[in-house]
């Protein structure tokens, strides 16, 4: 039973803070306590109650194990939502916030296929690859955690909190190790990326550039000596300096949710292989879409391309590459390029 539900709350375990507690928080979580109590945090604690959250302190039972074995655990997690019970089906799911179109709908497409076979997402809720991360997972009915470099009550950026209740309000869980009010200043987010990797048996790249905030979830993986995963992209897409620096010192390569079942032994070797380097389009030769479809099968292709492959004029193919994009068919790319979504 945690302190919380033999106490009724985060005040009640302020309140019948005595050497009661002692056996059940062990020595340093006990010094810890009346630390916080010394200096007088009323207020952290009204804050979590607020937020229906809860502190969760190293060497609880419900302290996730795989975060406390690594060299630097948090001393407390504070938690919003369903904390799974263990994360031992779990990848991190990090990238770049400026995610390209082709990374934001590969890290959906993966992290909805995962979900599917119930592994759970890890991520940090930032923009770009992050928000698609946990999008996708909570689109296949998954579980996904989100740690952020702020406090739970400064939900950063400002423009996921309706992703962020989602989360909230489909089982997931929202954790920091900062306090409610912390600010999403940049020092927290190297910190918080270790949390990231800690709770997760292994961490998929999916985008980005060898200088950025991503490479220290990587060098974090390693050093937690975590199984690394990488989504090859263009070769001279800056997204993909680090993914393919990764594959070629060794990282495993990730083109669908079946790469990483099979590596991590979470489905069989006969798994059906469906990632965009194997997959056919089915295409209907009675669609009057059907010769932009075709051009784009096999890779993506800019206006100039299509208007050569397909004989259409400029303003045709303009009109029909719109409608394409809106249903969801089509997606553009740098460059003036367009791509299916597979």
């Amino acid at each position: 039973m945690s302190l919380k539900e033999k106490y009724g709350g985060t005040l009640g375990v302020w309140e019948n803070y005595t050497p009661k507690v002692y056996d059940l928080l062990g020595p340093e979580n006990f010094s810890y306590l009346a630390d916080l109590r010394a200096s007088r945090c009323v207020s952290v604690l009204r804050e979590l109650d607020a937020l229906n959250a809860r502190p969760l302190f190293l060497g609880e039972e419900d302290y996730p194990a795989s975060l406390a074995a690594i060299p630097d655990p948090p001393d407390v997690l504070f938690v919003r939502g369903t904390l799974p019970k263990e994360f031992s089906r779990s990848i991190a799911m990090v990238g770049s916030r400026r995610a390209t179109r082709y990374g934001a709908s590969q890290a959906r497409r993966i992290a909805k296929g995962l979900a599917e076979k119930n592994v759970i997402v890890v991520s940090g809720l930032a923009r770009g690859i992050d928000a698609a991360s946990h999008q996708g997972t909570l689109d296949g009915s998954g579980s996904t955690v989100a740690v952020l470099g702020s406090g739970l009550g400064r939900m950063y950026p400002p423009e996921n909190k309706e992703l962020a209740q989602r989360i909230l309000d489909e089982g997931g869980a929202i954790v920091s190790e900062l306090a409610p009010d912390a600010q999403p200043l940049p020092y927290h987010f190297p910190a918080r990326n270790r949390i990231i990797s800690g709770l997760s048996s292994a961490v998929l790249l999916i985008e980005a550039q060898l200088k950025s905030g991503t490479h220290s979830t990587i060098e974090y993986a390693q050093q937690q000596r975590k199984e690394v995963f990488a989504l090859p992209g263009n070769v001279d897409a800056p997204g993909s300096e680090l993914p393919l620096m990764l594959l070629k010192d060794g990282a495993n390569l990730c083109t669908g949710p079946e790469d990483i079942l099979v590596q991590m032994g979470w489905q069989g070797q006969d798994t059906e292989q469906s990632s965009f380097l194997t997959e056919e389009p089915v295409l209907d030769e009675n669609d009057p879409s059907y010769p932009i479809l075709k051009a784009l099968a096999m890779e993506e292709k800019t206006m100039e391309e299509l208007i050569a492959e397909t004989g259409r004029t400029a303003g045709e193919l303009g009109a029909q590459l719109t409608i394409l994009e809106i249903s969801g068919k089509i997606e553009r790319r740098a460059g003036r390029a367009f791509a299916l979504v597979r």
